[in-house]
């Protein structure tokens, strides 16, 4: 078909013809024209253990990346949206039920050249677990290996990230996923002076020298430097006291606190 028909044929069906006409001529001539990517999530999940900030990570049982630590996900299948095909690869591959208000979506990264095997977009999510230890982590699907690694960040707000005692460098995830853990830290770090969502991963509720350890960890620091006092006056206003601990302590029970809601 030669320019000026296929111009000609185009006005009509994008400009007169019914909507069902358009699609199936769309579908014939135009369609094909484009390139197609596959379309991916990933997911940054984290959970907190009583004195450090935990990060899910898988190691691939298969390339690309055989045996390198990532993130939990996979590829969306046609009918799903994003969240859904989060909550289906984090079941496949760790075998983890995740609550969807927990989930949040981060960032689209489209960067050339980002999957070795094709043009691929991923849609990273970052989910905050807050029953990391009562939950069974079971590797399957492209998992080899899941694993929960401890996560800080150092002043400038770069994520490091150790498993039994060794630190696993940044340049050796798979992918993108250094790029996509460092943008999770970088939104953290970024909201804790008004929207602390990180704060689900201490559970419903909380002491404040627990939610003075989280902070800690995003900035830093050492817990000492984040004075309860003052981190009850600048930061309360997050927070709903809801009476006294309950479990067995040594000394004065601790007041605890529950999140407000930050929507």
């Amino acid at each position: 078909m030669k320019f000026k028909e296929y111009a000609e044929e185009k006005k009509y069906y994008e400009q007169e013809a019914s909507q069902e006409e358009f699609l199936k001529w769309y579908q014939k001539q135009d369609l094909p024209k484009y390139e197609k990517p596959s379309v991916t999530v990933d997911n940054v999940i984290l959970g907190w253990d009583e004195e450090e900030v935990k990060l899910l990570l898988i190691k691939r049982k298969a390339n690309p990346f055989r045996d390198h630590y990532a993130l939990p996900g996979g590829f969306v299948d046609k009918k799903e949206d994003t969240t859904e095909a989060v909550l289906r690869e984090v079941q496949e591959e760790v075998g983890i039920t995740l609550d969807e208000s927990y989930v949040e979506q981060l960032k689209t990264i489209a960067t050339p050249n980002r999957d070795p095997r094709a043009w691929t977009i991923t849609v990273a999510h970052l989910t905050y677990l807050p029953d990391m230890q009562a939950v069974k982590v079971t590797a399957g699907d492209d998992a080899r290996e899941a694993h929960w690694v401890t996560l800080r960040a150092d002043r400038e707000g770069i994520p490091h990230l150790f498993f039994k005692g060794e630190e696993i460098p940044l340049e050796e995830l798979a992918f993108d996923h250094k790029e996509i853990i460092c943008e999770a830290v970088h939104r953290i770090k970024n909201r804790l002076d008004y929207i602390p969502t990180v704060l689900q991963i201490l559970g419903t509720t909380f002491t404040l020298t627990e939610a003075r350890k989280v902070y800690s960890k995003f900035l830093g620091v050492e817990l000492d430097e984040l004075d309860n006092s003052n981190f009850r006056k600048t930061h309360g206003k997050f927070f709903t006291e809801i009476g006294f601990e309950t479990k067995p302590v040594k000394g004065r029970p601790r007041k605890v606190y529950k999140l407000k809601s930050l929507t």
